[in-house]
């Protein structure tokens, strides 16, 4: 089990070894050197400059949430596997046909309460991770809108109605 937990660190750490930043940079810098008449080409920069970084926000986000199910996965792999040693001990100590249907049922009973539980866990570790990765997008496309005019140059609005 500490191997699996090894390899899920290795790789979440790889994952978040990629640099995006650098890439983008060199992207935006080629934007930057075009000329388009009519658009500020440094405003388009700046704001695809901010939309990068919000989907790296995101994508952190979203990272950070599958490293967690996958941990959370894990412990509940090893949980599983104690649980079930010790239950097979115990229905190894029964009697009786009918201690042993009611060793049987208790333990699904158990069962039944422990999944029921680790799934609602689950699903507070999913939500979670989506509304961080959401957030960071649904700030950024209102303040993205907001920059399309200074994109184009547009002029002010007169106050003529």
């Amino acid at each position: 089990m500490a191997d699996l937990s090894q390899q899920l660190s290795a790789w979440s750490k790889a994952v978040a070894s990629m640099d995006m930043t650098t890439s983008s940079e060199q992207m935006l810098n080629m934007i930057a050197a075009l000329k388009v008449p009519g658009v500020n080409m440094d405003a388009l920069v700046a704001s695809q400059r901010d939309n990068l970084e919000a989907l790296n926000a995101a994508n952190q986000a979203a990272l950070e949430g599958m490293k967690a199910v996958g941990e959370w996965q894990a412990k509940l792999l090893q949980e599983t596997m104690r649980e079930l040693t010790a239950a097979i001990g115990k229905l190894s100590q029964s009697g009786s046909p009918q201690q042993l249907l009611a060793a049987e049922s208790d333990l699904a009973k158990k069962a039944f309460a422990t999944a029921v539980g680790q799934m609602q866990e689950l699903t507070q570790i999913v939500i979670q991770a989506n509304q961080q990765a959401s957030a960071a997008i649904a700030k950024r496309i209102p303040e993205s809108l907001g920059e399309i005019k200074d994109v184009l140059k547009l002029p002010e609005a007169s106050g003529k109605t």
